[in-house]
């Protein structure tokens, strides 16, 4: 028959847990729910033809919305994912942008444009890469 031996908890033994696997997240960083959530508002209203046409809607005005808004996500991705996990989270922001710009040639309220699709680009890497560098100075990354 095995013998069960329960240990006593790390505090009582002396032993220290460094917390790389409890590793706290900016406090910021949860601003990329809030920041995903306006990037799909924004796509689904264009779909149904409600986004609000204004001076901000037209070149170059437009392309710097594409820069900022897939750019935030990007920034606040890392940031939560983690500094470890950027490459990833860059990846895959990158694929769905694509498919979300490729997607709206199905629409007839959509047009797609390479514009539009280089600002994503250069959005999401430039500030998933700046919030990285942001991360690497604090003690813990992950």
């Amino acid at each position: 028959m095995a013998t069960v031996r329960l240990l006593p908890p790390l505090a009582l033994t002396g032993v220290t847990d460094d917390g790389l696997m409890n590793e706290q997240r900016p406090f910021w960083s949860w601003l990329f729910f809030a920041q995903l959530s306006l990037v799909i508002l924004a796509s689904v209203l264009a779909t149904t033809g409600h986004f609000p046409v204004t001076a901000l809607s037209r070149a170059p005005f437009d392309k710097l919305g594409h820069l900022l808004a897939y750019g935030g996500l990007s920034f606040f991705a890392v940031a939560f994912f983690g500094r470890r996990r950027r490459w990833w989270v860059i990846a895959c922001l990158l694929v769905a942008a694509t498919l979300e710009e490729l997607s709206q040639r199905a629409f007839p309220r959509r047009t797609f444009d390479l514009g539009d699709l280089a600002m994503n680009i250069v959005g999401i890497w430039a500030f998933g890469t700046a919030s990285a560098r942001r991360l690497r100075g604090s003690r813990r990354q992950r």
